[in-house]
């Protein structure tokens, strides 16, 4: 996906609904500075745009019994990046997370389970799937930060275009 324009205004609804998804237009409109209908216009041009691209709930991991994180770098024989390994590993419901990655490794898995027996047959299904090299697993000892909003900050602190200004008549 390409980068696409966005105003201060469209900014602030998008870090406005990282923090709370299920906040209303009204709430939005009032918090940004536009009718309830302006904003429903803009997020759902967000939407078609897939900037904003799906909403979804944070749960505690723990309460699910999924206790231990792992990271799983993996080197395989070839490049395997559009093989159906690959695309198998990725729908794995044990697979946070996939990525390929430049440097020693081919690529980075996030896993979270519930033990290391779980962890090991999750290892066994991406075995199944690609011919690895080699794999290092990771097993984190605590969750620092997790599943953090992006910053709708530019690199330089300002927004790229400004928020049109209405005019009266």
């Amino acid at each position: 996906m390409a980068t696409v324009a966005l105003d201060e205004t469209d900014l602030k609804i998008i870090e406005l609904l990282q923090q709370d998804a299920r906040m209303t237009n009204a709430a939005v409109a009032a918090a940004v500075g536009l009718s309830a209908p302006s904003v429903f216009e803009r997020i759902r041009k967000l939407e078609q745009r897939r900037v904003i691209q799906r909403y979804t709930v944070t749960v505690d991991p723990v309460a699910l019994g999924k206790t231990l994180t792992a990271f799983i770098r993996i080197t395989v024989a070839y490049d395997e990046k559009h093989d159906p390994g690959i695309e198998a590993i990725s729908r794995d419901p044990d697979v946070l997370e996939l990525y390929s990655v430049a440097g020693e490794d081919c690529f980075i898995i996030k896993t979270r389970v519930g033990s290391a027996d779980e962890l090991q047959a999750v290892i066994n299904r991406i075995r199944a799937q690609v011919t690895i090299l080699r794999s290092v697993t990771m097993i984190a000892l605590s969750t620092l930060k997790e599943n953090a909003p992006i910053s709708t900050a530019p690199p330089n602190g300002k927004a790229k275009t400004k928020t049109p200004t209405r005019t009266r008549r």
